[in-house]
């Protein structure tokens, strides 16, 4: 069943496994971004390495993810979208083989970034594929579906890794994602349908020239928390804005650019702008919030990550009805309420105080997970709404990039708030009031989005 087909021609069937293969890999896919976090002190031991070097384990794969994702999402266009996916799961679920068999750091991180490469492909053609599944009218709510299915990846991984590491050792981290990546592969075989593919030149001085300046701005953005040697920030950043404005210029001679400049006009712009500061909200409370459990309250790292349960389990709920909500009105009366709420429930995060009550921690995370539910769904339909049919591949990797940068932004500024308030060397009591610090920049990164839905809602 590998013939093209128009979206409307689809059986229930064929559709429903293709949507289940797709899934199951996003899901694969994002919960690797975090769940290696909680076994870094456990590799550092057991790989006989300086716990600072086993952040690589993190950090080679979110590279990797970042910079691959613009070049395979017009990768897909030019050989088919359908077979760069059944590259892209088997090429993720044997380099998590290849993980979990590792015997030295080395070889860790190298399969790491072949694991980034292989979400990269995942992650990139998920969207446009649905696109190719469903019928416009239904794209809401397959993208409200999609949206839980990243927003619980990205969040669960924390608790799930601490889970595993209570009763296993750290390559099932890996493991786990040998049999869920034969599934996937297995039904996308069968059911998940192609598309005629968009002969023509390939973009290789884009995708090149993106992924430096990604990999530039991400470095950079992680080297500013170390204050000795701030020069090397200022000129990977430097050099990323070089390489941006070289990437334009690429973009407006290239016969079929990677992503085209035509692309953004004024709502998928704003739409764009908006989703970054959402993920620098997200990203921020992300890391803050652990240090804030760990030092403030005492917590375990797995007690603190089911305090933060909450705010992943209520998107589970919540994405999906906003996905649906979002075909019948318009998204950015959703989008608007939902940050709204965001603010409201990061706002609740950094006014905990030292000693709060289980149950108010646990409903400040939940209105977050309430307030980003509801707005990522509808801000995403809009953004993948306003791209031409032809562009969809180019606004999905724009959408992917957008939350790697947005969220390692945000990491990197709760570790410049670390540096700079001495609380990285500090007591706990000094770690504690930095998070709660650079919560508020949170917050105002979430009103900041929300500010934007309301020009877009006044002016187009």
């Amino acid at each position: 069943m590998t013939t093209a087909a128009a979206p409307a021609e689809l059986s229930p069937l064929r559709r429903n496994l293709a949507v289940v293969s797709i899934l199951l890999s996003t899901l694969m896919a994002t919960i690797d971004t975090s769940i290696v976090n909680v076994a870094l002190p456990k590799l550092s031991r057991e790989l006989h390495v300086a716990p600072a070097e086993t952040v690589w384990v993190a950090t080679a794969f979110l590279l990797a993810v970042a910079c691959a994702v613009p070049a395979t999402s017009a990768l897909g266009d030019q050989v088919g979208r359908r077979r760069l996916y059944l590259i892209g799961v088997p090429v993720f679920t044997l380099a998590s083989l290849g993980c979990a068999l590792s015997g030295s750091l080395t070889a860790l991180v190298m399969f790491r970034v072949v694991q980034g490469l292989g979400s990269a492909v995942i992650l990139a053609v998920a969207l446009p594929l649905f696109r190719n599944i469903f019928p416009p009218d239904k794209l809401g709510q397959i993208f409200g579906i999609n949206a839980m299915t990243v927003a619980l990846g990205t969040s669960i991984g924390p608790t799930l890794g601490g889970v595993i590491l209570q009763t296993l050792s750290w390559p099932w981290l890996f493991l786990i994602n040998v049999p869920v990546g034969v599934i996937a592969f297995a039904i996308a075989v069968f059911f998940v349908p192609s598309r005629v593919s968009q002969r023509g030149d390939y973009d290789w001085r884009g995708a090149v020239l993106i992924a430096a300046a990604i990999g530039c701005f991400l470095i950079g953005m992680r080297q500013l928390a170390a204050v000795g040697t701030l020069w090397i920030a200022a000129v990977l950043l430097v050099a990323c804005a070089v390489l941006i404005a070289l990437f334009i210029r690429q973009e407006r001679r290239a016969p079929r650019p990677l992503i085209p400049l035509g692309l953004f006009t004024g709502v998928f712009s704003i739409t764009v702008g908006t989703a970054w500061a959402s993920f620098l909200g997200q990203g921020i409370a992300f890391v803050a919030l652990p240090f804030l459990f760990q030092s403030a309250y005492g917590a375990t790292p797995l007690e603190s990550a089911l305090l933060f349960t909450p705010w992943p389990l209520v998107i589970v709920f919540v994405a999906p009805l906003s996905g649906r909500l979002a075909d019948r009105i318009r998204p950015a009366y959703l989008a608007i309420a939902g940050l709204t709420i965001l603010t409201v429930g990061l706002a609740l995060c950094a006014l905990l105080g030292d000693h709060p009550p289980v149950w108010l921690v646990l409903v400040a995370t939940a209105v977050c997970g309430l307030g980003f539910g509801t707005f990522q769904s509808p801000n995403n339909r809009d953004m993948m709404a306003a791209a031409p049919l032809q562009y969809a591949a180019s606004a999905s990797a724009v959408l992917n990039t957008n939350r790697t940068v947005g969220q390692s932004a945000g990491a990197a500024a709760v570790s410049m708030a670390l540096v700079l308030s001495g609380a990285a060397t500090g007591s706990l009591a000094a770690q504690a009031s930095a998070a709660e610090a650079v919560l508020w920049v949170a917050v105002a990164a979430a009103a900041l989005a929300a500010v934007q839905v309301a020009v877009k809602l006044r002016t187009l």
